[in-house]
C-alpha cells in the first residue's frame, strides 16, 4: 500500500510519487510490484495491459496538487489502490488457471491422438454386419466382439459341443473346441489378433488325448487400404473355408472332405506378407493376400511319409518354429466380388516339402460364395500336385490329390412361430436347411459323402444343429461303415 501525505500542509510527503508527472509514476511502478513482464508464448496479455492502465489511473490522481480540503479523499484513494492491487492479484490467479487449462488441453489432445484408430476392429465387424451378408463372406476382422476391456482390447471366442452316433462305433459326446480370441487396437496403425484352441478338453484331460495350440497370432501394420503388412502365425488363405472355419458359422457339423485332407483346415503357418483391397468399380471389390511361410513337411526327418493316401496332406502341416528346407513356401489368394452377395476366389500354395528341396508341392484352390435372399450356395475345390523323386516314391508319398464340395442353404422362419412364441423366436432367429455333396480322391483312395441337416439359430451367434452323413468309400478304400447321426451346439461368446 502507498502512503501519501498532504503536500498542501507544508509537510513533505513520504510517497515518492507525490507531485510527480505521469510518465515518472509509470516508470516507478514498473520497478515495483506492478512491474511489467513479457507474457510467455501462448499466454494472455491481460496482466500487462491491466497494470499499465492501473498505473496511468494512479498517476492522474497523484500528480494533482493536494489541498487541505482534500485530505479526507486520501483514504478513499488508498482504498482504491488496495482494490486495484487485489484485482491485479486476481488477474494473476486467472492467468495461472488459463495456463493449467492449456496444459490439460494438450494432454487431452495427445490422448486423442493415441486413441486414433482404437475403434478399427469393432468398426470392421460392424461394417460387415450392416451388409447383412452370410458369415461365409467374412474374414479375420468380422468376428462378433462381445466384450471390450480397457481402451482398445477385445475378448471373445467360441465353443462347440457334439453328440455323434456312428454306425460302427459307440455313440459319444465330444466337447470338440473351446477357442478364446483376443484382439487389440494397439495404435491407429498396429493391430494384434490371436485365437487359442483347446481341443477335446486340452492335453491335461482325463485321457491326455486333447491339445492346446495357437490357431493364429498376427501383428498387422496398416499402411493403406490397398497395401498392409502382416506377420505371425497366419491363417493361410488357401481356399475360403480355412479363413471362416468357426463352428458357429458353419450350418453343418463336420467340415467338408476337401477341407479336411487336401486343405487341412485349420491350416496355420508362420510367415509374413501383405494383404489389401481394391475397388475396381462402385459395386465391385478385389481382395488379396500373399505371404511367405515355412510350408509343409511331407517327409519326416526319419524318412516317414507325412502325406498319405488315407489322410492326404493333413499330417504334413509344417512347424511354426522351423522350416524343413532353406526355401520358404508361398501362399496367396485373390478374391473378386462383382457385387454384394457374390465372391469368387483363387488361391495357391507352392513350396518344397522335404529336406532336399527337390520335391515340390503345388496346391490350387477355387472357391465361390453366392447369397440371394434366403438362399446360399457354397463351392470349393482343390487340387494338389505332389512331385516325387525316387526316394519320395519309395516312402509311399502319394501322387496327385483332388476334391470338392458344393453346399446349398435355405434360411427361413415360419411366421406362426414368431407370432405364437415371440419370446423364443425373434427377428434375429432363423432355421436353415442344408445339403452338401463331397467328393475326394487321394491318389486312388476315393471318398464321397452326402450330408443333410437342419439347424436353429435363436440369434446369429448361436446355433443348434442336427445332421446326418452318408459316407461312401471306393477305389483303394473298403467301405468303412461310418455313416453318422450328429447333434451339435455352438456359440460365440
Amino acid at each position: 500500500m502507498i502512503l501519501i501525505i498532504n503536500p498542501g500542509a507544508g509537510r513533505p510527503s513520504s510517497s515518492p510519487l507525490s507531485g510527480r508527472p505521469a510518465a515518472f509514476i509509470l516508470r516507478y511502478l514498473e520497478t515495483q510490484n506492478f512491474k511489467s513482464q513479457q507474457p510467455k508464448k501462448g499466454e494472455f496479455k491481460v496482466k500487462n495491459k491491466f497494470q499499465k492502465m492501473a498505473a496511468l489511473t494512479l498517476s492522474l490522481f497523484l500528480a494533482l496538487p493536494v489541498s487541505p480540503g482534500r485530505a479526507a479523499g486520501e483514504e478513499d484513494l488508498v482504498k482504491r489502490v488496495s482494490e486495484l492491487e487485489k484485482k491485479v492479484k486476481r488477474v494473476e490467479e486467472l492467468e495461472n488457471e488459463v495456463t493449467a487449462l492449456k496444459k490439460q488441453l494438450e494432454i487431452t489432445q495427445t490422448g486423442e491422438s493415441a486413441d486414433r484408430g482404437a475403434d478399427y476392429i469393432p468398426k470392421k465387424a460392424g461394417e460387415f454386419t450392416d451388409k447383412k451378408l452370410s458369415p461365409s463372406f467374412g474374414g479375420v476382422y468380422t468376428k462378433p466382439f462381445l466384450k471390450r476391456y480397457g481402451r482398445n482390447t477385445y475378448v471373445g471366442g467360441y465353443m462347440d459341443m457334439e453328440y455323434i452316433d456312428d454306425q460302427d462305433s459307440n455313440a459319444r459326446f465330444r466337447q470338440h473346441r473351446l477357442i478364446p480370441f483376443i484382439y487389440s487396437d494397439i495404435s491407429d496403425r498396429v493391430k494384434f489378433a490371436t485365437e487359442i484352441e483347446f481341443e477335446d478338453g486340452g492335453p491335461q484331460n482325463n485321457r491326455a488325448d486333447g491339445e492346446v495350440k495357437i490357431e493364429f497370432a498376427t501383428i498387422d501394420y496398416l499402411l493403406n487400404e490397398k497395401v498392409n503388412f502382416r506377420t505371425g502365425i497366419l491363417l493361410s488363405p488357401l481356399g475360403k473355408l480355412n479363413l471362416v472355419h468357426d463352428s458357429p458359422i458353419q450350418d453343418l457339423v463336420n467340415r467338408p472332405l476337401v477341407d479336411t485332407n487336401i486343405i487341412p483346415t485349420t491350416l496355420s503357418e508362420a510367415g509374413a506378407g501383405f494383404y489389401g483391397t481394391f475397388y475396381p468399380s462402385e459395386l465391385s471389390k478385389l481382395d488379396y493376400e500373399i505371404y511367405l511361410v515355412n510350408g509343409f513337411e511331407g517327409i519326416a526327418s526319419n524318412g516317414t511319409a507325412r502325406f498319405t493316401r488315407t489322410s492326404g496332406l493333413r499330417g504334413g502341416r509344417g512347424s511354426e518354429k522351423t522350416d524343413v528346407n532353406d526355401d520358404p513356401a508361398m501362399v496367396g489368394r485373390i478374391a473378386f466380388s462383382p457385387f454384394l452377395g457374390l465372391e469368387t476366389g483363387f488361391s495357391t500354395h507352392v513350396g518344397d516339402y522335404d529336406a532336399t528341396g527337390k520335391n515340390l508341392l503345388a496346391i490350387y484352390a477355387w472357391d465361390t460364395t453366392l447369397q440371394k435372399g434366403p438362399f446360399e450356395l457354397l463351392f470349393e475345390a482343390a487340387y494338389a500336385d505332389i512331385h516325387r523323386n525316387a526316394f519320395a516314391k519309395s516312402r509311399n508319398v502319394p501322387g496327385n490329390l483332388w476334391g470338392y464340395y458344393v453346399q446349398g442353404n435355405y434360411h427361413f422362419l415360419p411366421g406362426f412361430l414368431k407370432k405364437g412364441l415371440p419370446a423364443f423366436f425373434t427377428d434375429e432367429s432363423k432355421f436353415t436347411l442344408s445339403a452338401r455333396w463331397d467328393q475326394m480322391d487321394l491318389d486312388g483312395s476315393e471318398s464321397s459323402r452326402f450330408t443333410a441337416g437342419i439347424n436353429f439359430r435363436p440369434t446369429e451367434d448361436t446355433v443348434f444343429k442336427l445332421a446326418h452323413e452318408w459316407n461312401i468309400e471306393s477305389g483303394d478304400l473298403a467301405d468303412a461303415g461310418n455313416n453318422e447321426l450328429q447333434l451339435s451346439a455352438a456359440t460365440y461368446f
